[in-house]
């Protein structure tokens, strides 16, 4: 199933883009779209449109305007729901491992977005066409689902 993950401008002007990103292909995700975009106001309020009650919901929606942004889509090879995958990869700031943990510059203040599960495919198509998302296999794919098969048989 397909997630989606927007780095903030943070993440640009620190120059932490590629190493996000070996973040999320070492979690076996499959990057399937990824652009660097100036996002609209438009955009942003609606990948944020479920957190319109929040009391930091402008500052949220300015945060991501601040510069340009890196749009990404994933798929998971084992057919689960990438978002659940994601969340272990965003984390919290506390939690080695996560990306918080490493690069977040305050507690309160994440340098990405991960769709919840469920919402990547709604939250991918705000900011790519069909015709961006890029259908592939990887042969490690097909092994990682193999072995996956055989090690469930032999349980």
């Amino acid at each position: 199933m397909r997630a989606f993950i927007l780095l903030k401008p943070e993440v640009v002007q620190r120059n932490l883009i590629g190493k996000i990103i070996c973040f999320i292909e070492d979690k076996g995700l499959k990057i399937v779209g990824l652009k660097m975009i100036t996002a609209t106001r438009e955009q942003i309020e609606e990948l944020y449109e479920g957190h319109k009650a929040s009391a930091h919901y402008g500052v949220l929606i300015n945060c991501c305007l601040d510069g340009p942004v890196v749009a990404i889509t994933v798929e998971s090879p084992l057919g689960i729901d990438s978002a659940e995958l994601l969340k272990d990869l965003q984390g919290k700031h506390d939690i080695a491992g996560t990306v918080r943990f490493y690069f977040s510059s305050h507690p309160s203040r994440g340098v990405l977005h991960c769709s919840s599960p469920g919402d990547g495919h709604r939250e991918s198509s705000i900011f790519f066409s069909l015709a961006e998302i890029n259908n592939y296999t990887k042969v490690l794919d097909q092994w990682i689902i193999a072995n996956q098969h055989d090690v469930i048989t032999t349980l």
